[in-house]
């Protein structure tokens, strides 16, 4: 693209960003603030942060290529599952989350692992767990940041994946959580307004909303038809996934243990629903409009569905118009990628080493160490694969979905709820995910059509950790429900010893 404005719009975005991470580092005095940003958000950048967190380089770029490519089915198994996954995880969790978090002094899904069973070996399996889905669920980001920045700036993707994987990691580093929120804020906002213009722009491309259903219709009825491309199985499979799977999403969990006020709670399910469900239209729109485009004649065919988003706005739109969208569609990646570095560093530098009862002195320090390997990693992972955006964050979902959803949603509601279902639920659904990617990946392995490996791993997983659960039982007095709602305030150094007065986390590490 090489266009002067665009290439200064795309600046001075990165300066924007490094100057809230700047300020976030002046507000820099504990764990506290690096990791649940203080505690002290308002409903309506909680709201708007766990959205833009969540709909990301795979909601946007991969969700635009999957509806290219699966027509409406794509939009019924995310873009109509997805808000409702909100909902639930706000009526469900939002609350109790929250009371347990200031409760307790919680600031990850590993600290509530240690707070509800009292057990060392669930509490680390859940913090290896979380550290390697937030690598895999990176890899869609970095894939996405690569693809982009390679369009702006003219460089290899491989080298643009680097480019902007460190600069979200330097801003990170910076103000952890609290820049993320706040760089979250404006890229939501960014994220709504730009899906809204570019449905109706893409649509208008196309000859008007019903002359494209038409075009599509004419040659290619199945993009429009519910048991279309996929098989009815697999669509139900995967909208269960985002469904489910939306009340075991890290990245929304932490929100609530950041809300100031539980009170403002019933307001943000609204909010972060309806946000979201309007940037599905980014997808809806761009990806039936080049469909469309392609039947006629006027797009090519694209050897690579992750390339469409980037092919219209590079090739359809004004040159200055694409370039600022592109902007855009970069701040949807890098809103997601920065929450998810701050949950897997936080995963390997607090939550794994109290589990073996090793207390971090200088954590803020240590956080941004753990945040720089992360990225790292990411990146050599997204160079490794070669799946596509969409898959890739499917991948990462799955993993956080059914390793979360019993272990976590399900223990909090349920008495009966083991450390040693916890932690063979956790082994399954990490290795599960990963093992069966990762081979499909390589052909070693084929998975039939009709199956959603990820849809069915987190049904298991919920069954898994029921039968367990039923099988064995609690070994700590205070692995209750009586304790983890109403019990004395837990130590927060990793000591399992809950009973004895709450430890401040405020310590001379600011650096």
């Amino acid at each position: 693209m090489n266009n002067p404005v665009v290439i200064g719009v795309v600046i001075a975005y990165f300066v924007l960003m490094f100057a809230i991470g700047a300020w976030a580092n002046t507000k820099m005095k504990s764990a506290k603030e690096f990791l649940v940003a203080g505690q002290s958000l308002g409903f309506f950048v909680m709201a708007i942060a766990s959205f833009s967190s969540i709909q990301s380089g795979w909601g946007m770029v991969g969700g635009t290529g999957q509806t290219y490519s699966w027509g409406l089915q794509a939009l019924i198994a995310v873009g109509l599952f997805a808000p409702f996954g909100f909902a639930a995880a706000w009526f469900l969790l939002g609350s109790r989350l929250n009371w347990i978090g200031k409760k307790h002094s919680v600031y990850s899904v590993p600290d509530l692992i240690r707070v509800r069973f009292q057990d060392r070996t669930s509490h680390a399996t859940m913090s290896v767990a979380v550290f390697i889905a937030s690598i895999a669920y990176m890899t869609a980001q970095v894939t996405s940041i690569g693809v982009i920045i390679s369009l702006l700036l003219g460089t290899s993707v491989a080298t643009s994946a680097w480019i902007g994987s460190l600069v979200v990691a330097a801003y990170t580093m910076a103000g952890g959580m609290l820049a993320a929120v706040w760089t979250d804020l404006i890229q939501g906002v960014l994220m709504v307004v730009m899906s809204v213009g570019l449905f109706f722009f893409a649509v208008q491309v196309a000859g008007g909303w019903v002359p494209m259903l038409g075009t599509i219709s004419s040659t290619s009825a199945e993009l429009l038809a519910i048991d279309g491309v996929q098989s009815p199985t697999y669509i139900f499979a995967f909208g269960l996934l985002i469904f489910v799977g939306a009340v075991g999403q890290p990245q929304l969990l932490t929100k609530f243990l950041m809300l100031r006020d539980m009170t403002q709670l019933k307001w943000g399910a609204a909010v972060a629903g309806i946000a979201y469900a309007v940037t599905t239209l980014f997808s809806v729109g761009i990806g039936l409009a080049t469909r469309s485009m392609t039947i006629t004649g006027d797009a090519p065919e694209l050897e690579n569905i992750d390339d469409t988003a980037i092919w219209f706005l590079d090739s359809v739109t004004h040159p200055i118009v694409g370039g600022i969208a592109l902007t855009g569609l970069l701040a949807a990646i890098m809103s997601s990628a920065s929450s998810f570095i701050t949950i897997g560093a936080s995963s390997m530098m607090r939550d794994l080493p109290g589990a073996f009862g090793i207390r971090v002195v200088r954590e803020v320090l240590w956080s941004r160490v753990s945040t720089l390997t992360l990225v790292v990693l990411s990146v050599l992972l997204t160079l490794f694969l070669s799946q596509v955006v969409f898959l890739l964050g499917a991948l990462g979902w799955a993993a956080f979905a059914a390793a979360i959803v019993g272990p976590v949603v399900m223990s909090i509601y349920w008495e009966r709820a083991t450390a040693t279902a916890a932690t063979v639920t956790v082994v399954f659904a990490i290795l599960g995910n990963m093992i069966i990617s990762s081979l499909a990946a390589r052909d070693v392995i084929s998975v039939p059509t009709y199956m959603q490996v990820g849809g069915i791993s987190l049904l298991v997983s919920i069954v898994l950790f029921y039968v367990v659960s039923l099988m064995t039982s609690n070994r700590h007095p205070d692995a209750t429900l009586a304790f983890l709602y109403g019990g004395p305030v837990a130590r927060t150094d990793g000591s399992l010893a809950a009973t004895s007065p709450a430890a401040s986390t405020e310590r001379p590490d600011h650096v």
